[in-house]
């Protein structure tokens, strides 16, 4: 119940900052959507068995959330599970750059609310998300996008 009032909080929150302007730039939009429901594996495989265990762990099942826009550059995934959210209902996700022919690069992997938006730059160097601090303030993140480890 505390982690439903946290994230209807948070939704809120985000709604405030959303309608001020933190998505009015110019980019790729990308909205994450419940795309596997209580996970056994994750179809794009990029998250792993492990990686599925703690969510359900943490979380009673695996739910992973997707979001993909095609761009000349090739296609970007932005995928996230329910497993690695923090109590203000922050949660890891990773942006990955796919082409084909070689294997998907991890790009960024900033904190956003379970299924949350966010926004590529159209030069494809920055990603923005809504994010909620410790103090339960919205602000908003920005991660340089570029291959990680």
């Amino acid at each position: 119940m505390k982690r439903t009032s946290a994230l209807f909080a948070v939704t809120l929150a985000l709604s405030a900052a959303i309608s001020d302007g933190a998505f009015a730039q110019d980019g790729y939009k990308l909205t994450l959507k419940l795309t596997t429901k209580d996970a056994a594996q994750d179809p794009d495989g990029v998250w792993t068995d492990s990686d599925l265990a703690d969510a359900r762990q943490m979380a009673g099942t695996a739910n992973i959330y997707t979001a993909r826009v095609a761009t000349p550059s090739g296609t970007w995934l932005l995928t996230q599970t329910n497993g690695d959210c923090n109590l203000q209902g922050m949660c890891t996700a990773l942006l990955l750059l796919i082409k084909d022919g070689v294997p998907p690069v991890k790009m960024a992997n900033p904190q956003m609310p379970l299924g949350g938006t966010a926004i590529l730059s159209a030069d494809l160097k920055k990603l923005t998300t809504s994010e909620i601090s410790e103090n339960g303030k919205a602000f908003a993140g920005s991660y340089d996008v570029g291959p990680i480890k």
